[in-house]
């Protein structure tokens, strides 16, 4: 079962992508903190490539993947702020992970 929620956390950083063994994939982490805890979690490279640098306030849509144990962003909703102030820009709020643009 795949159990999908809307989550405000804050974007602290961008891990380098990293290439898997065989040289066909790459994934994408960003370092994430809610309520005084960080860690990275997974996103597509659509989503990572749309969070600026910074402290981003940001709307996500994450999933939790009973099946593989693993919880990840799905899809960005929203940027809100950048280091403390409103952001602009509107965000690509229709990008899947793992789906390119059409």
């Amino acid at each position: 079962m795949k159990i999908m929620n809307e989550t405000r956390m804050t974007v602290v950083g961008k891990a380098e992508p990293t290439i898997s063994q065989d040289g066909k994939s790459t994934y994408y982490r960003l370092a994430c903190m809610q309520n005084g805890q960080a860690t990275n979690l997974s996103v597509s490279k659509d989503v990572y490539d749309a969070i600026p640098e910074g402290l981003v306030g940001v709307r996500f849509i994450t999933s939790y993947d009973d099946k593989y144990s693993s919880f990840r962003i799905d899809r960005l909703i929203s940027i809100e702020t950048v280091n403390g102030r409103p952001f602009e820009k509107s965000a690509p709020a229709e990008k899947d992970a793992g789906k390119g643009t059409k």
